[in-house]
């Protein structure tokens, strides 16, 4: 008998985020409907260089971002969700207890 723990191969397909283009894709898709509704719509040359441009540069800063954390957009959106400041209580679900002076605590 070994005193190693047993060891289990996992895929790496299987832990790998899903990037396109190496960025996370929904930002990619979006970056890019917005690009093509800008040149699409408006049918300017001016408007087609300023779209073409967004869409290079959009997806350079989310290459670079998806770079170093490829899920930065959900890690974002949870902070989003936290509160600046949870004040000290016994439990998650207990009342704030009211402090009136001159009774002892």
């Amino acid at each position: 008998m070994t005193d190693r723990p047993r060891t289990i191969p996992i895929h790496l397909s299987l832990i790998r985020p899903i990037l396109l283009m190496g960025a996370e894709r929904e930002l990619v898709l979006i970056s890019g409907i917005l690009a093509a509704v800008l040149v699409m719509s408006l049918a300017r040359l001016l408007f087609t260089v300023i779209g073409v441009v967004f869409w290079g540069l959009s997806l350079g800063a989310l290459q670079r971002a998806a770079k170093s954390d490829p899920q930065f957009t959900r890690v974002y959106l949870r902070h989003t969700r936290y509160r600046g400041y949870y004040s000290a209580q016994s439990r998650a679900t207990s009342r704030l207890s009211t402090v009136r002076e001159g009774m002892p605590c």
